[in-house]
């Protein structure tokens, strides 16, 4: 059984076990992902190297965000996937989190895909979208992204708002309120520009 430890690392007594996680076998994360060893050794090397003591806390995340968005601010946004890669609310994720995440969103039915998106922008875990959470996650993306990205109009309060409320008709078309998840996959089934965004994403995420 192919193990990650190597006589290279460190040793684990130096860091509190809450923070310092070697992945399971090879094998396992195989078996419960939809990778292949090769591909699994090319993650874990890249996550490795960001985050060498195998377990990222929310702050840590968010660091690791504000290197690739140094102009934006990413504590909004980082906070919301920090949710879901803590799947089991230890307050850090793990390389099997991680992993685990990316199979989903790279090699996931559409309907897991979509499920996925639907979790991010529920950030009330109640299992309906309202127009308060479309503006907080859209919100968080205009601030991970800063202001130098938008040259030709400034991005306002009113701008966040406009934006949520447009999305958020369309997708409540039953006119209640608030959004589930088989109105969220209906509408985006639907939508064949959104269907091509998200497998474009998916097949060139690695």
């Amino acid at each position: 059984m192919e193990s990650f430890a190597s006589d290279e690392d460190e040793p684990l007594s130096l860091f509190p076990t809450e923070v310092r996680k070697v992945p399971k076998s090879l094998e396992d994360i195989v078996r419960t992902t939809k990778f292949n060893k090769s591909e699994i050794r090319l993650l874990y090397k890249g996550f490795k190297q960001e985050c060498p003591r195998g377990a990222v806390t929310e702050r840590e995340f968010q660091t690791i965000y504000s290197h690739f968005f140094p102009h934006g601010d990413c504590q909004s946004y980082t906070s919301a996937l920090f949710r879901l890669l803590d799947r089991r609310k230890r307050m850090y994720f793990t390389f099997e989190d991680y992993v685990q995440t990316l199979s989903i969103l790279i090699r996931g039915s559409m309907k897991e895909r979509l499920q996925w998106i639907f979790r991010f922008y529920d950030i009330s875990d109640d299992g309906k979208l309202t127009k308060q959470t479309f503006e907080t996650i859209i919100r968080s993306l205009y601030n991970l992204l800063g202001p130098n990205c938008y040259i030709h109009q400034p991005v306002t309060e009113d701008t966040v708002e406009k934006h949520s409320a447009v999305l958020f008709e369309r997708l409540d078309f039953r006119h209640v309120g608030s959004i589930n998840f088989d109105d969220f996959e209906k509408y985006c089934l639907r939508n064949e520009q959104l269907m091509h965004t998200i497998d474009l994403l998916s097949s060139t995420a690695i």
